[in-house]
């Protein structure tokens, strides 16, 4: 049963946590952020900070409850960010260890002077007896040994430190140099109003886990979406959602332009012209959850719910939302390509009859609960068959061979064959349908001729050369297929 899925994030809040922006509601693109604020008018005046990854044409104001704006303006200004907050912090502290190691440093230093002196081996006008010279050669081994093992150590510190020092001051400066923006509205009453713009330091993109259960012919799907933003302050946002659409790719349609052919010199001018210029999954997940997030399907794309009150680090750091956990019937095929790779791939197929599209994401395999590697998925539409592999299935073994004959025919061409022996062995204790493909290379050279000689069991190649069989394979048997073709072309010279 379908059930509305509402998440809350759970954020560790660092030592020194950035100035935190109240948000009532942010979608996140794949390539920005809509952001949406509710603040109130104090004496005709509104006034809001904006990170330096505002889109400045697309800041929208409205009243609440009534009122009117008299005027709006938006223009840069500095702006200390959270981010630069932590980064002075961090840069102050780092200062004041710096300080205290080369301190440290030089009362070492100072130490081992005071033991020479003490040994009388520093500005000494007397000359040493053997006796005396033994002595203080024994008292600065015992003492000063220590002192320089610290003194190199607290070297090496000093070092490190003052890298961490200038990397910190770096980061400052380039944030510095990076103007923010003020948001002014002059209004004509007091009172709340929302104020809504656009932001290219946020983002999210998918992520997915597939679980695999062939014995019940059944699969399910469990998309996530990873999320992050940088602008440098925190977001406490009261409702979050993700977009499957991407503002930053531009919006006008195109269009043709005339499309001439010739010689060079009848060249037409237009075609000179341009276009203008946008997961572990948990251990024991039972097949039969589901549930998906609430989804609003706009006229031109899918907009998502994913969490309530939740809090986004804006150091970019990602976090991880599931938007669903879909669950179909499905059917699971082996296939293999022995001509490219000798492993026996399972396949799953089904209808995605999920609320919202599958965007393109990277995904982690699970069959019968165990993992099986990375892939990626296509985008898919609701209605729309989704293909999905799964891996290598290690209980059936391929192997491929070859057999190359040369002769000449009565013009003088070179003639050869090539026949292959394909043999696919099932040592599962089940029996299993493996869709074995091959190919026979297609001529586009009228002097050169490819033909099929034979197949077995029959096969016919497409107009690509592609060969492809439905094998059963019994338990614990052996299945073999054979083909041949010749290649018919001029004599070498």
């Amino acid at each position: 049963m379908k059930r509305t899925l509402l998440v809350f994030l759970i954020v560790v809040f660092p030592l020194f946590a950035a100035r935190a922006e109240d948000i009532r509601r942010v979608v996140l693109y794949q390539d920005m952020a809509f952001l949406t604020l509710e603040r109130p008018a104090v004496e005709g005046r509104l006034v809001i900070e904006c990170p330096p990854e505002l889109i400045p044409d697309s800041v929208t104001v409205a009243p609440v409850r009534g009122g009117g704006i008299r005027s709006m303006s938006v223009e840069p200004r500095r702006l200390t960010s959270g981010k630069v907050e932590r980064l002075k912090i961090a840069l102050a502290e780092k200062r004041a260890v710096l300080e205290e190691k080369r301190m440290l440093r030089k009362t070492v230093e100072r130490q081992i002077e005071l033991i020479f002196d003490a040994a009388g081996v520093k500005d000494s006008q007397a000359p040493f007896s053997r006796t005396h010279l033994a002595d203080a050669l024994n008292f600065i081994d015992e003492r000063v040994e220590v002192l320089n093992r610290r003194h190199i150590g607290l070297g090496r510190e000093i070092e490190e430190l003052s890298i961490e020092v200038k990397d910190l001051e770096a980061q400052l400066g380039a944030i510095s140099r990076r103007p923010g923006y003020l948001i002014t509205v002059e209004t004509d009453r007091d009172g709340a109003f929302r104020v809504s713009y656009a932001v290219r330091g946020g983002s999210w993109s998918p992520e997915y886990a597939v679980h695999a259960d062939p014995a019940r012919g059944m699969m399910r799907i469990d998309a996530s979406a990873v999320i992050r933003q940088a602008t440098g302050t925190d977001w406490e946002a009261e409702e979050l959602l993700v977009a499957t659409g991407r503002p930053g790719f531009g919006i006008q349609a195109p269009e043709p332009v005339p499309w001439y052919v010739g010689m060079p010199r009848y060249r037409a001018d237009s075609l000179q012209k341009k276009a203008a210029p946008m997961s572990a999954a948990p251990e024991g997940a039972a097949m039969d959850q589901e549930f998906e997030a609430e989804v609003k399907a706009t006229s031109a794309s899918y907009v998502i719910g994913a969490a309530r009150s939740v809090r986004l680090p804006g150091d970019g750091t990602p976090s991880t939302v599931i938007l669903q956990k879909k669950q179909m019937q499905t059917a699971f095929t082996r296939l293999t390509c022995p001509r490219i790779d000798s492993g026996v791939f399972l396949r799953a197929e089904a209808v995605w009859d999920g609320n919202a599209p599958v965007l393109p994401g990277s995904y982690s395999s699970y069959v019968d609960g165990e993992f099986m590697g990375r892939g990626v998925l296509g985008r898919t539409q609701p209605g729309e068959k989704i293909t999905v592999d799964l891996g290598r299935d290690e209980g059936i073994a391929v192997e491929r061979k070859e057999k190359v004959f040369h002769e000449k025919t009565l013009t003088g061409k070179d003639k050869t064959t090539y026949a292959y022996t394909v043999t696919i062995r099932n040592t599962r204790a089940h029996p299993v349908q493996v869709a074995l493909k091959d190919q026979i290379p297609v001529s586009r050279d009228e002097a050169v001729r490819s033909e099929l000689v034979e197949a077995v069991p029959a096969a016919v190649p497409d107009k690509d050369g592609f060969l492809l069989w439905d094998i059963e394979c019994p338990p614990g048997a052996e299945e073999t297929v054979s083909f041949s073709f010749r290649i018919t072309g001029l004599p070498p010279w």
